[in-house]
């Protein structure tokens, strides 16, 4: 994303100017929105986590540190932080044996080129919720297995397990044609 946020915007939202913080939430909202609607598995719970974001960005925004990295990077960071908290507490904390065949079919299979941004993340949220939080923060968001371990309180290998069923899940509910993990970073990343 081209989106940058200049400094001075980020120094009068320190002095707790309301108009500065409300240019901040409507300049970043975009991005912030499209980590949150690929990392929150239900889409009525986006609102809440979206929420939840700002209230921590804004909190922790003397932390910011420019020299770093950018403030979108840093903003990212928290948004993607506190969407998996917000899955953890969300989710029950047992690992249960998930059956990829008696989760809920897409009404026939589709091909990734034909669906909007929406319709992918509508039918994915289809796909039981430990693999979809699995396959967005390794496939998109380009986690490794351990820091998805870390963050999601599981072991490395159970990373990987759900990310190979949530292909599974993908190339037989989604696609006619052979799974094509770019294809699908690129829809959502866009």
């Amino acid at each position: 994303m081209t989106t940058t946020v200049p400094h001075q915007l980020i120094q009068r939202c320190l002095k707790s100017e309301r108009k500065a913080q409300r240019e901040l939430y409507d300049l970043t909202l975009p991005y912030v929105r499209a980590i949150v609607q690929r990392q929150v598995y239900h889409s009525r719970e986006w609102n809440d986590v979206l929420q939840e974001i700002y209230l921590r960005i804004f909190r922790s925004l003397a932390s910011f540190d420019s020299e770093k990295g950018t403030f979108l990077n840093w903003s990212s960071r928290i948004a993607i932080n506190t969407a998996i908290t917000y899955g953890v507490k969300a989710a029950s904390n047992e690992t249960k044996a998930l059956d990829v065949e008696s989760h809920e079919l897409a009404a026939e299979p589709l091909a990734i080129n034909d669906l909007t941004v929406q319709e992918l993340l509508k039918e994915m949220s289809k796909m039981p919720n430990d693999f979809y939080r699995v396959f967005m923060l390794v496939a998109i968001e380009g986690y490794t297995h351990i820091e998805v371990a870390d963050l999601l309180e599981i072991s490395g290998d159970l990373s990987r397990q759900r990310l190979s069923r949530a292909k599974s899940w993908i190339q037989k509910h989604l696609l006619t044609v052979e799974l094509d993990e770019q294809n699908i970073r690129q829809k959502l990343n866009a």
